[in-house]
Formats: C-alpha cells, structure tokens, sequence
C-alpha cells in the first residue's frame, strides 16, 4: 500500500499537472497584483503568514491563490523528491557495474533536483522568517538594532548633486551616511551600496512625505453674476531619509544551493561535451 501511494505521487504524470497548476496559479495572481499592487506590495516588508492573518479574512477574494500556491509547491517539492530518488535508487543498484566517473555523471541531474528543493526551502525560509527593520535617519542620533546591545551612531548625512551643467541639476545623484559602531569603526552607507553587519543588510532607503496646504477661495465681488472661484493650492514636498534593515536567513541557503548547482552543471555539459566528441572521432562507434 505505502509502495503504490509512492509511486503514484512520484509519477511523471502527476508532474506535468502539478507544474501545469502552478502555472495557472502564478498566471492568476500576477493579475490580482497587477490590479492591487499596494496591497501586496506589503509583502516586501511582512512575513507572508503575518501578512495572510491580516488579509485572509478582510479580504479572501484576492489572496485565496497565496496559500493555493504553497500547496501546489509543496506537493511539487515531494514529487519532485520522490522522483530523484527513485532514480537514485536504481542507480545505485547497478552501482557495481557501473564505473565511478560515469556513475557520478549520472547520478548529477538527481543531485540537481535536490539541489532545488534546497533552494525552495530557502525561499521558504525567507517568506516566513525574515524580519525587516526601517528607522529614520538623523545625525546625531543612535540606532538599536534588533538584538544588539550597542547601537549604531549617525555621524553625517550627506547628499551628492549633480553638477550645474548637467540636465538633471538641483538633483541629489547620490546620498552617504557615515556610522559609527561600539569600537569607534566608521561604517559607509550609500544607495545600491548595502552593508553586512552581523548577519544583517544594510539598506539606505526614502520616503517623500507631502504636505498639502488649505485651500484658499477668492471669491468675486458680490454684485458681479459669475461666481467663479479661484484656488490657490500649495504644496511642499518633503523626504526623509530611512535605514532600511533585512535580516534573511533563506538568503544563505538560496546562494549556496546556487552556487552548488552551478558547479555542477558546469561539469556536467563539460563532461558531456567531451563525451560527445570521443564518441564523433570514433569511426566505429
């Protein structure tokens, strides 16, 4: 009984429907985010069981294929297991005839697939355990790190224009804050210039805050028929500088599942290549 439910969620079968679902899924929630973007975009800065516990209950219509999703991925995730291991099953059964370069080389593309579901582990991980600091910037001030006892120094903030005869003049080009830790070490921050600091990114990060001014009504004289007004609007454009930081544990995992598969690829069709052109210089092959 265990031996034919095995076999029949390791079918191939049931693969191609499962990834034919998965599809589907990813094609629908593309839409609800493309047509709701700020509600899920949300889930840059929440955990995804934090953010569902909010909106599955105000708003079940648009996030019912989220946890559809983890579902259809995760049985794909133990299809995808049950599969490679068959395969490497049968492998090592014919281990003794089989010549160890050439065992390895077989035995690559089920390493691959495992290699993947480590990778969407890893994503996992991420989706459920991250965690997402943003605290505003000022000099002067200190920051208090989740966990740590001794907390960063804002030394200077400073913005970087762009010349005066560029087109993008008056514009800030970039901007650099200068921190400080416990041992007197200066840390430098600037945009798409992240810093790692005890497991944890460093990210320089804005929010433009607008201040909309009361509406002031001119109105016309009272013996005159038109009754026209005109407003005058004002408004005052503010931003603030924020310190954005992530702490990802899924990241480790991802990166090195990555790398892992790289390698082996890499030697994979490196092997094959070679292999392909003993066999075309043999004239009797």
């Amino acid at each position: 009984m265990v031996k034919k439910i095995w076999d029949m969620l390791g079918d191939i079968r049931i693969s191609v429907v499962l990834l034919m679902a998965v599809s589907a899924t990813l094609f629908t929630g593309s839409i609800y985010a493309g047509r709701h973007f700020s509600l899920f975009r949300e889930l840059n800065r929440l955990r995804v069981q934090d953010w569902l516990a909010v909106h599955i209950r105000s708003q079940p219509e648009l996030v019912w294929w989220i946890p559809v999703l983890f579902v259809l991925m995760g049985a794909l995730g133990l299809n995808t297991v049950i599969c490679a291991s068959n395969r490497v099953a049968r492998l090592i059964h014919r281990r003794s005839t089989i010549p160890s370069g050439k065992f390895f080389y077989l035995l690559t593309p089920s390493l691959i697939h495992f290699l993947f579901i480590v990778i969407m582990l890893g994503h996992l991980t991420t989706f459920t355990a991250a965690r997402w600091q943003t605290i505003p910037l000022e000099t002067g001030t200190r920051i208090a790190l989740d966990g740590k006892r001794t907390p960063l120094a804002v030394l200077a903030i400073q913005d970087l224009f762009f010349p005066e005869t560029s087109g993008m003049q008056n514009r800030i080009s970039q901007t650099t804050v200068m921190l400080a830790n416990a041992d007197g070490n200066n840390i430098k921050l600037q945009y798409l210039q992240p810093v790692l600091i005890d497991g944890r990114f460093l990210f320089l990060d804005k929010i433009k805050k607008s201040k909309r001014a009361a509406t002031t009504d001119i109105l016309p004289s009272a013996d005159k028929e038109t009754c026209n007004k005109a407003h005058v609007y004002m408004e005052k454009k503010k931003a603030k500088q924020m310190l954005l930081i992530v702490s990802d544990p899924g990241l480790y995992i991802i990166i090195s599942g990555l790398t892992l598969i790289m390698c082996l690829m890499t030697w994979y069709f490196i092997v094959q290549n070679m292999t392909y052109k003993d066999r075309k210089s043999c004239p009797y092959y």
